[in-house]
């Protein structure tokens, strides 16, 4: 067999084309790598970087795709040829999160891990912006449908809200925050979004989210390797959910393709690629499935795989690193008694 795809680090970086059944990924082992998701699912390009990187983001046109790299630098690159268009850098931290703005994609966003969103407008590759205020790291980052409004997330569970493109801080109540028509939604903070914390949690154990075009179906992955799908809002402290599981260790980012056919997730330190075919209710093929698609699949709670009690009995850690992989026999090395070497005799 023949296997192509990142290798050492993790991978966080995750974008899915705006037209076409297409994905890109940007690593710690310092690669861009673009993917065909139709049946062939096989690799199109791959590019050296100077450094690794954690996000990437195409253009609403998909023809420019920007990547933040670890060295707090980033670049715009032709989506097709992967040939540099312009880069930039203003950050000595990770650029955590990166986004253009709907529409013509005039602004770029760039979220760095020292607590800043610097605002670029495209078409004169300058910075017009600077977003302020945040007590904690980037996490995710959404623009309003109108390019005139940015939410972000932080690692100090914040969420906050910055006019584009000067950055000006803004409040909004979550009343009013429900009623704004959002370009993404990869939020996981906020009243819409507060069932799909698990009981016992930190702020970084959903580690990403995302939102079918439908606004229907909320995609979420978590650092327990757990790929979860809510209904959208998902109001009220632990909402029901479905789980599947394929990948070893955390779920660092999910993607949903342009047309929500297919939900698109990578793993960290398995920095594995996968594919889930999302089907409609009613219209679900009865064939086997590769994933636990529920544990608790009667008619009456709809096949969900949550419920408050069997959440409190759950033990999340994981798996691969809390059993042996084989029996362990005999002693370990460091225990063993030596055999004194001649000099000792």
């Amino acid at each position: 067999l023949f296997f192509q795809g990142h290798m050492e680090g993790e991978v966080w970086g995750l974008a899915t084309h705006p037209h076409l059944p297409i994905c890109a990924t940007v690593s710690d082992d310092k690669t861009l790598r673009i993917w065909d998701l139709s049946p062939s699912h096989c690799m199109l390009a791959v590019r050296k970087l100077k450094k690794g990187g954690r996000c990437c983001c195409f253009s609403p046109d998909g023809k420019a795709l920007a990547v933040g790299l670890n060295d707090g630098s980033f670049l715009i690159v032709n989506a097709d040829t992967l040939e540099d268009l312009v880069s930039f850098q203003h950050r000595k931290d990770v650029i955590s999160e990166i986004r253009f703005s709907p529409g013509a994609g005039k602004y770029l966003a760039v979220a760095s891990c020292d607590n800043f969103v610097d605002i670029y407008n495209v078409m004169s590759s300058k910075r017009v912006g600077i977003c302020k205020g945040a007590s904690s790291y980037i996490t995710h980052m959404d623009w309003d449908i109108r390019g005139k409004l940015l939410q972000v997330n932080t690692g100090a569970k914040e969420q906050l809200f910055f006019e584009a493109p000067r950055g000006k801080k803004q409040t909004i109540p979550s009343l009013e925050v429900e009623k704004i028509g959002w370009a993404s939604w990869t939020s996981v903070l906020g009243s819409c979004c507060e069932g799909i914390w698990p009981i016992i949690g930190e702020v970084t154990d959903v580690t990403a989210s995302c939102l079918t075009s439908d606004s229907k179906v909320l995609a979420t992955g978590d650092d327990f390797g757990f790929v979860k799908l809510f209904r959208y809002p998902a109001k009220g402290k632990f909402g029901k959910f479905k789980r599947y599981v394929a990948h070893s260790t955390h779920v660092t980012n999910v993607r949903w393709t342009y047309d929500d056919s297919l939900l698109v997730t990578v793993g960290g330190a398995d920095t594995s690629l996968m594919l889930w075919t999302y089907e409609m209710e009613g219209h679900r093929d009865s064939r086997q499935c590769d994933s636990e698609e529920s544990d608790l699949d009667s008619e009456e709670d709809g096949g969900y795989d949550s419920d408050v009690t069997r959440e409190n009995e759950i033990n999340y850690t994981i798996k691969a690193l809390s059993t042996n992989i084989r029996p362990m026999f005999g002693i370990k090395p460091h225990l063993q008694q030596k055999e004194p070497t001649l000099d000792e005799r």
